[in-house]
């Protein structure tokens, strides 16, 4: 969100000054030292927020799949049409699968699942794959 304001004050004593009389050919005086001369300040300010998040994963020696994988990210979600934050758990050595989906502007949970490992089928990388028939 954008923001601005604007202020006019003597450039000889600083005082605030109401510009609404003026005219385009005459100022109004300063109603503390009389000077003619102004300085206008505009400030503009802007809210930006910034999301940041993490991934970790810890394999042992001699395997190819870390033995726990972690991640606690934002994410675009296409159904929402909106930034989420999505945290994940791939605990291999407790058999245990975990996620949250959470709406940052509201605080509300999107989608939650806690299961063993072994029963999450049939998503990301483990979907069936579609095979060409050129026949």
């Amino acid at each position: 969100m954008t923001e601005s304001t604007e202020t006019v004050e003597c450039t000889d004593c600083g005082a605030p000054i109401d510009i609404g009389g003026d005219t385009a050919g005459r100022r109004t005086p300063c109603g503390k030292c009389g000077s003619m001369r102004r300085s206008y300040n505009v400030m503009v300010s802007e809210t930006v927020v910034a999301r940041d998040g993490f991934g970790v994963k810890a394999k042992r020696a001699g395997e190819k799949k870390p033995y726990i994988e972690e991640k606690a990210v934002p994410d675009y979600s296409r159904s929402l049409g909106k930034v989420v934050h999505r945290e994940q758990i791939f605990d291999r050595d407790n058999d245990r699968y975990f996620e949250k989906v959470t709406d940052y502007e509201t605080g509300e949970v999107i989608h939650h699942c806690d299961e063993p490992l072994s029963e999450h089928q049939g998503h990301g990388d483990a979907r069936l794959k579609k095979v060409r028939d050129d026949g």
